[in-house]
């Protein structure tokens, strides 16, 4: 195609100045376009979709809690690995439980440390027809289950360097599916800076770039969060400039990072309870900040040291290991699904949230906390006090649970007062990871309120502290108390938020009797 230029460029010695000239404008026009900031989302018009990544199935009403609160109608299922023993290539661990229904399902393979170490030197075609099999056979699978499946994902961290050879393996796999199944692959952050990317993306429907994870810390002592708010708009700006359509992939989970006693990486974790770890008694605490102070919306981290030999949740650790706890909060999530909306441009499908919030999957966020990110909503604890009477227990044996039920945790320090009658409190049991002291509260000359240290004797008010709460976390302490409590209890907390505000409220908690624990 060619254009005429509305008017006649002179035929003279400066001529080539004038077409020199013409050049720069028309590349700085070019430029300009390229960087003119893309027209931003709104909230309520990018599509939801999840990433399903454990063993089991996602439950039915975890699913439909994901649907209707987010409008999710996509899910990302992990169904199998592809493992290469003996120089054969073969599918493990399939997904077990019944598949998700009424919603549409990309069922997703990835590849175990195995295939990743030998990728350099496997079969392609017959990795590629491994992965169309297992396919084929789940899809068929899923019929009388009455799930939908629509396409077929890679999930396969191959080394940017070969990802010439992961297009010949797209190339093979593309060739082996019936017309209409959508394939698509995950992508990780170093892939960005490849000028082989454009080329390999060329052989899927859409990818979804991880937008995190983009570097491990290797040692103890590199503070590096799972995802932050530069490299997110530093992955969406690069995505864009490939036009081709994407998901945007985010975090939502907390990552366990085990270091020796030198400070060097020995493992990592994605499903370690962050509440189990701070309670564990063999687990000092030797460090809580944001990762980055100055800006509001940063994930936590928590750093603690091993005071014996010990294992947590299966992880073996020795005396002065350290095992270091990256947690997302809302504000988090929030601040990178604003950077997607607002500079994700035309070529974005929707964002993929890592992974879909489940009731027994304490290592990411809850669903109420992915609600509000999603929404772009202010995070706030909500912080509830029961107070009830244990049948099974002592006349005048107490249970105090304390539940956070908002979307921000309680960081710095959480503090619960409990006024009593003087002289009334035969013991505390806090559950492990809190702890208690008694406290007398008295008027000073110019009626202030003091408190002091005291004897349970003389103790007027019960003191609960604990390191945290975080949203879905109770927190728990059996009280015994020599007399009857009456019907209300008053009760106060004190916390700073991980939004970096204060947090003070003032209960009447009304007495439940006759509970089972």
């Amino acid at each position: 195609m060619s254009f005429a230029l509305p008017f006649r460029l002179p035929s003279s010695r400066n001529a080539p100045l004038v077409y020199a000239a013409v050049g720069l404008m028309l590349t700085a026009v070019a430029i300009s376009s390229f960087r003119r900031k893309p027209r931003p989302w709104p909230v309520d018009e990018v599509p939801i979709a999840f990433w399903a990544w454990r063993i089991q199935a996602p439950s039915e009403a975890d699913v439909r809690d994901a649907m209707e609160k987010t409008g999710a109608r996509t899910i990302f299922l992990r169904a199998g690995q592809i493992d290469y023993q003996d120089g054969k290539v073969r599918r493990i661990r399939p997904v077990a439980g019944p598949l998700p229904k009424e919603i549409d399902l990309h069922l997703v393979y990835n590849a175990t440390r195995s295939l990743l170490a030998q990728l350099e030197t496997v079969d392609e075609k017959a990795l590629a027809n491994e992965i169309a099999e297992a396919f084929q056979d789940d899809t068929k699978h899923a019929g009388p289950e009455q799930a939908h499946v629509v396409g077929l994902q890679i999930d396969i961290d191959v080394p940017t360097r070969l990802l010439g050879r992961y297009e010949r393996i797209l190339r093979a796999l593309r060739a082996r599916l019936k017309p209409g199944t959508q394939l698509s692959i995950t992508g990780l952050p170093t892939w960005l800076q490849s000028a082989q990317l454009r080329s390999t993306l060329t052989h899927v429907d859409f990818w979804i770039p991880q937008f995190y994870g983009a570097e491990i810390p290797e040692r103890s002592d590199q503070p590096i969060p799972i995802s932050s708010a530069k490299d997110v708009e530093r992955f969406v700006n690069d995505a864009r400039a490939l036009n081709k359509p994407f998901y945007a992939g985010l975090a939502a989970y907390s990552c366990a990072l085990l270091y020796n006693s030198s400070g060097s990486l020995i493992s990592l974790r994605g499903d370690m309870d962050p509440a189990a770890i701070s309670s564990d008694p063999n687990l000092e605490l030797i460090d809580q900040r944001s990762f980055e102070t100055a800006r509001a919306g940063s994930e936590w981290r928590y750093a603690y040291r091993a005071r014996a030999d010990g294992v947590i949740d299966g992880l073996a650790m020795h005396a002065g290991d350290q095992l270091v706890v990256g947690v997302p909060s809302a504000e988090s999530l929030r601040l990178a699904t604003r950077i997607v909306r607002d500079l994700a441009g035309e070529k974005l499908l929707g964002i993929c949230v890592f992974r879909i919030p489940a009731r027994d999957d304490p290592a990411t966020l809850t669903l109420a906390q992915i609600v509000a990110a999603l929404s772009d909503s202010d995070s706030n604890p909500d912080i509830k006090i029961r107070f009830k009477r244990d049948e099974d227990s002592q006349a005048h044996a107490w249970l105090l649970e304390v539940e956070n039920k908002g979307t921000a945790s309680a960081v710095g320090g959480l503090q619960i007062d409990v006024p009593v009658d003087a002289g009334t409190i035969q013991s505390v049991t806090p559950e492990r990871g809190a702890s208690f002291e008694t406290i007398c509260h008295v008027l000073d000359g110019n009626d202030s309120p003091v408190y002091q240290a005291c004897g349970q004797a003389r103790a007027n008010l019960i003191r609960i502290t604990a390191p945290g709460l975080r949203p879905g976390q109770t927190l728990k302490a059996m009280i015994v108390f020599t007399n009857s409590r009456p019907a209300v209890v008053p009760a106060s907390v004190d916390t700073q938020t991980d939004t970096g505000q204060p947090y003070h409220d003032r209960l009447e908690v009304i007495i439940k009797v006759g509970v089972k624990r």
